[in-house]
């Protein structure tokens, strides 16, 4: 437990309310404090607060839950038969990544349910050789969604070098519910069962919002503009300005870089290294 000492009485009663709401945070409590302390302001503390207080972190019981949900939606709703179908990766490289372990993941619910053959393709590209076998109906798999940017061009990268037709639906873990909705106008056909909105600009509104938004730049502006060649500038406010109030840490996941840096930016100004409280591993940090 947070000591009096060790916070101001009010952070200290935030940081028990916190623990009530998200009782994952109690096992990071080193970490918390940490956080809290890097702020100046009390209304930089307010905003932290209030984003810790509606975030998700997807536990490894809700990840199976999701999982299955999943697999019911290829399987049975899909419209997709076996034979025809590949379950595609959206990793580009050999790195492993979130999306190939989401795919891995998948294989298994969907087998159970009938599945007994299906074909999984984990680096992108690999998909033409799979179209050329027969597998013309694509299902795209990855954990998070959270600009959109990254499946937009894996979209229009299937479109440029598939020469015939194909048909193409998405299936995300999570994601962020207004990037979704104008996907989803767009005729991207996609299923994703956990859905929030953005941390700040969904939540505040006229004067507040761009308050807390200039709370939110400041504190960034206390975080290395650089490390190694990653610039934070990319970063902001979560990739593609995505707002993302979302983990599934630990050896289920990695937190997505579309989730506000302040969580998990690995140096300040300074170049001290920060005691984060969640974790991104990035090939370049």
């Amino acid at each position: 437990m947070i000591k009096n000492n060790a916070c101001k009485k009010n952070d200290y009663y935030n940081c028990i309310n916190l623990f009530f709401k998200n009782r994952w945070l109690s096992s990071k409590e080193k970490e918390l404090r940490e956080l809290i302390n890097f702020c100046d302001k009390k209304e930089s503390k307010d905003l932290l607060f209030s984003l810790l207080g509606r975030f998700y972190y997807l536990d490894y019981e809700n990840y199976n839950t999701i999982l299955n949900g999943i697999a019911d939606y290829i399987v049975n709703d899909s419209g997709f038969c076996e034979v025809n179908t590949q379950l595609l990766s959206l990793t580009w490289d050999e790195e492993a990544d979130s999306s190939q372990r989401v795919l891995d993941s998948i294989k298994h619910p969907v087998y159970k349910r009938g599945w007994h053959s299906i074909k999984t393709v984990n680096v992108f590209g690999k998909a033409i050789n799979a179209y050329s076998t027969g597998k013309t109906q694509i299902l795209m798999i990855d954990e998070f969604i959270g600009s959109g940017k990254t499946l937009k061009n894996r979209l229009n990268y299937l479109r440029k070098n598939i020469q015939g037709k194909f048909e193409v639906k998405c299936c995300f873990v999570a994601g962020i519910k207004p990037v979704i909705s104008e996907l989803t106008e767009e005729g991207v056909d996609i299923f994703c069962p956990l859905q929030f909105d953005k941390g700040i600009s969904d939540y505040f509104k006229g004067t507040e919002l761009s308050t807390v938004e200039d709370l939110m730049l400041d504190l960034e502006l206390k975080l290395a503009q650089k490390i190694n060649e990653k610039e934070l500038y990319n970063y902001s406010f979560g990739y593609g300005s995505a707002e993302a109030l979302y983990t599934m840490e630990g050896c289920n996941g990695n937190t997505p870089n579309s989730t506000f840096p302040i969580f998990w930016w690995l140096q300040d100004k300074n170049g001290n290294l920060r005691n984060t409280l969640l974790t991104r591993f990035e090939i370049g940090f």
